[in-house]
């Protein structure tokens, strides 16, 4: 028991001696203002680096508005974010006879392709979806299946 003891003072001392003889690194900074011989550890730098921007909430749609991912077939027209659809025609030639029609009346009927390969005849376009909804009110009786559409992100 003894000799324990005496090994584990021996350790115990031996630890000590060698952490008490570590090397102190000090640093200064060149031109910084402080007392004379007064020494400063540098303060730590902290580089942070700003969160990532959250991701766009996707578009969601009213309720009352159906969202397709289309192309337009009628290239330089210029459209807007919510569209009064009249037909909808598995043929293209069918969506141009109705287009003519329309467009001979005065209006400026829009087609396009959604990607089941319908094509969409739009009597006109919209940044407002109220503004949608009350076109759309003006022609429900003689489009009763009119409804309304909005391009769907990909």
């Amino acid at each position: 028991m003894n000799k324990i003891f005496q090994l584990f003072a021996v350790l115990l001392v031996g630890g000590m001696l060698f952490s008490a003889c570590r090397a102190q690194e000090v640093i200064t900074i060149p031109n910084a203002h402080h007392a004379a011989g007064v020494q400063q550890a540098p303060a730590p730098v902290v580089i942070t680096t700003p969160p990532p921007a959250p991701a766009p909430a996707p578009v969601v749609a009213p309720p009352d508005v159906r969202q397709e991912v289309f192309t337009v077939v009628d290239q330089g027209a210029a459209l807007q974010r919510y569209h009064v659809v009249v037909g909808s025609f598995r043929f293209e030639n069918n969506a141009r006879g109705l287009q003519t029609t329309l467009n001979n009346e005065g209006s400026n009927v829009v087609i396009v392709q959604n990607e089941q390969g319908m094509f969409r005849v739009l009597l006109s376009t919209h940044q407002v979806v109220g503004d949608a909804r009350a076109r759309a009110s003006q022609v429900r009786n003689r489009f009763p299946d009119v409804w309304i559409l909005m391009q769907r992100e990909n």
